[in-house]
């Protein structure tokens, strides 16, 4: 701890010194040897803190190279790689069952997208937003189901995630929330966190093919029943029809895994990170509690109303611990952007985590101001991307917008979270396969009910139509609040 103390104190140093030299224009720095070695004593294997600390270090160049990637973080910059150069996610994505997706692979991108661009526009996803609070407090009814009051929510934060997944873009009834897709999670996790993200296993070991394995299984009934289902019965074309129509059946199922995938760990990975700084800041919970029950009935009749202080609480979260850390590029020849020529075949960072966090684009970069985006303060330029920015903006961005910000009122209207003996500290591990940040371990907190009415839930709009047990769903659900 010494050493490492004391490295750090020498990078600053050395950062100061390095500024003080006149700029070299038209060049990629790359660190030398001396700063190789502080940051290794500095944060050891935690790569994330050495990316944040180059970025401060070479923030007058705006781009640097590191383990002969091409990391950039000024705005300007980071705007034109965005918008001039291709995804890169496929090289990153080689041994990943989301390499033929179109997250995977922009040349099967235009007509997948195009073919479930509706669904995903944000007056669809607020059309479905009864079906999804029906799903939160399926969640918030477990956490009371919990017999000493400590809660895994990042446990039950995955469930409700891939329920709201299956009911709102799928169409179907996983019943993650009644433990009823144990293979399937199971599956998930090994690959996402046990390998990608913890790297307790490799993707070349039998663990991670069993894994990839039964997921491919699972999806692949999944899907081969939900297809046999008439639409005619159902209005509307649903999303797996929309998508094997599109593309065939191999693709449409690998894009399933993206929707399971994707809208299942993300949102898994936020709410727990949400939760930690809700307890250890408990004045700021009572704060934004308290905008709960004042606006909940409002929310519940029309999703659309604003929750100004958890809105903005949620995007300084997003700021200061963006769950998409970076958004890979490659140029498939060369480029050039502002003054830097590119190589043909370059790997491009655009570093969202050093863009978030950067002294010299943010007042107080470091600090968690809760209410720095409220009155609808706007950032500048791409100093905010939260969910990518360009054509290629996650396009799920507001469902995962809505499910946080439904999620978080409808958990603190109902529970006070607290610090329990088994919660841990707030450390992170990075998925960099798939450009995800996930807390290292599961969050436990101690949930205390108050004193407010209870959130009554009737999911009197489901279907009959059954697929391998998975219930088709249309959206039609009652939500009130009733008196105790």
């Amino acid at each position: 701890m010494a050493f490492s103390n004391a490295a750090k104190v020498l990078l600053w140093v050395v950062k100061w010194i390095f500024q003080l030299i006149p700029l070299k224009k038209n060049r990629i720095p790359e660190p030398w040897g001396l700063l190789v070695t502080l940051l290794t004593l500095g944060y050891g294997g935690d790569k994330l803190s050495k990316l944040e600390f180059l970025s401060e270090y070479y923030f007058y160049y705006g781009l640097f190279k590191f383990e002969s990637k091409i990391y950039i973080f000024n705005p300007r910059l980071a705007q034109h790689a965005i918008y001039k150069l291709e995804k890169g996610a496929e090289h990153y994505l080689e041994n990943s069952p989301l390499k033929n997706t179109f997250l995977g692979s922009s040349q099967k991108s235009p007509e997948t997208r195009r073919a479930i661009a509706s669904l995903f526009r944000r007056t669809s996803i607020e059309e479905r937003a009864a079906i999804m609070m029906g799903d939160i407090q399926k969640m918030c009814e477990k956490f009371r189901g919990e017999t000493n009051g400590v809660v895994n929510v990042t446990e039950w934060s995955l469930r409700m995630a891939l329920d709201i997944v299956g009911h709102v873009l799928l169409e179907l009834d996983f019943h993650g929330l009644e433990k009823k897709q144990e293979e399937m999670i199971r599956a998930m996790t090994t690959i996402l966190h046990r390998c990608y993200a913890l790297g307790e296993i490799t993707p070349d070991g039998d663990e991670f093919r069993e894994a990839n394995t039964k997921f491919d299984d699972i999806t692949h009934a999944v899907l081969e029943e939900a297809l046999n289902i008439d639409d005619d019965i159902i209005q509307g074309k649903r999303l797996v029809k929309s998508l094997h129509d599109a593309c065939g059946f191999n693709e449409a199922k690998d894009n399933m895994k993206l929707f399971l995938m994707a809208g299942t760990e993300t949102t898994a990975s936020t709410i727990p990170v949400v939760l930690y700084l809700l307890v250890k800041y408990p004045h700021l919970q009572d704060e934004l509690r308290q905008e709960a029950e004042e606006l909940l009935e409002s929310v519940m009749a029309d999703p659309t109303t604003p929750l100004p202080k958890i809105e903005s609480f949620l995007s300084e979260v997003l700021r200061l611990y963006p769950i998409a850390p970076f958004i890979s590029r490659q140029n498939y020849e060369p480029v050039t952007l502002g003054d830097i020529h590119l190589d043909q075949h370059t790997d491009v960072i655009i570093f969202t985590w050093g863009i978030h966090r950067s002294t010299h684009l943010w007042d107080r970069a470091r600090d968690f101001l809760p209410f720095r985006f409220l009155n609808n303060i706007k950032t500048s330029g791409n100093m905010y991307i939260p969910f990518g920015a360009g054509s290629r903006v996650c396009i799920g961005q507001h469902l995962a917008w809505l499910e946080l910000r439904l999620a978080i009122a409808m958990m603190l209207y109902q529970f006070r979270f607290e610090h329990a003996h088994e919660t841990p500290e707030l450390k992170f591990v990075v998925d960099w396969a798939h450009a995800v940040v996930h807390p290292d371990k599961d969050f436990l907190f101690r949930v205390v009910p108050t004193q407010n009415k209870n959130v009554e839930i009737s999911m009197s709009g489901y279907g009959s139509n059954k697929v391998g047990g998975n219930l088709c769903v249309r959206n039609c659900v009652n939500v009130e609040l009733l008196e105790e």
